[in-house]
């Protein structure tokens, strides 16, 4: 895997992509080139629909860092992780005033109460024991 950014985010779409994460730091990169041009490939008709599948990714990366405290110093990845989310909710919310929905959950529920329940098996005489298998 590659990580490049040449400092002009004109230059390319990863370059902007990056430049609008903050991945401008080759030392501490978020994504690499492969990841960006498969979001780019996948979603990039759209720009407002782009960033908020980047920023949601980016989220998720943050989404696993935790917590760590080691006597009076501690590193909390919380912020990060609550703004690449306000950043997502933002264009999530300029795709909605553009007309632009993003896919949803459509399937019916398939639950009902009482489904995990194991009732007795139907009794038919003759048959194994008279349990019907």
């Amino acid at each position: 895997m590659s990580w490049s950014y040449s400092g002009n985010p004109k230059e390319s779409p990863i370059d902007e992509v990056r430049f609008l994460v903050g991945d401008t730091n080759k030392n501490e990169p978020i994504l690499q080139d492969e990841e960006i041009q498969y979001l780019i490939d996948e979603y990039g008709a759209n720009a407002n629909v782009l960033r908020y599948y980047v920023f949601t990714h980016v989220a998720t990366i943050f989404a696993r860092d935790i917590k760590r405290t080691l006597g009076p110093q501690s590193e909390d990845p919380t912020k990060r992780l609550e703004y690449f989310q306000q950043q997502a909710k933002h264009y999530e919310g300029l795709l909605a005033s553009a007309g632009i929905s993003l896919p949803k959950y459509a399937y019916p529920k398939v639950f009902r109460k009482g489904m995990q329940n194991n009732p007795p098996w139907p009794i038919r005489a003759g048959k194994r024991g008279d349990y019907l298998v």
